[in-house]
């Protein structure tokens, strides 16, 4: 805690970011049952992105940490996308097998 924040600012900054950390549920929740299609995913995606910076940015404190904590922070974003991108990599290049192929064949030589 700096000198300049008081436990009421603290409090009252929590709750905000409470309050808006539930409407962006709430839109979570409201977009999930619009009727926009391929939309669907890039809405829950970005609103994700968006609760996910505000408790990075305010909960965990790195806007305010040092140069050391953010490369942290970075590295750990860095991470995540290699790690979505190795299993989207895979997905995409996986062979399918045509229909019937991998049925169980009881009884048969």
């Amino acid at each position: 805690m700096s000198g300049r924040e008081t436990p009421a600012r603290l409090w009252r900054r929590s709750a905000l970011v409470w309050l808006a950390l539930s409407l962006l549920l709430a839109t979570t929740l409201g977009g999930a049952y619009l009727p926009i299609g391929v939309w669907k995913l890039p809405l829950a995606l970005t609103i994700a992105a968006a609760k996910a910076g505000l408790v990075i940015a305010i909960f965990m404190g790195l806007g305010q940490a040092g140069g050391a904590a953010r490369i942290a922070g970075l590295c750990g974003v860095l991470w995540v996308l290699l790690l979505l991108s190795l299993s989207m990599t895979d997905q995409t290049t996986r062979q399918q097998l045509p229909p019937g192929f991998g049925e169980d064949r009881a009884g048969q030589p």
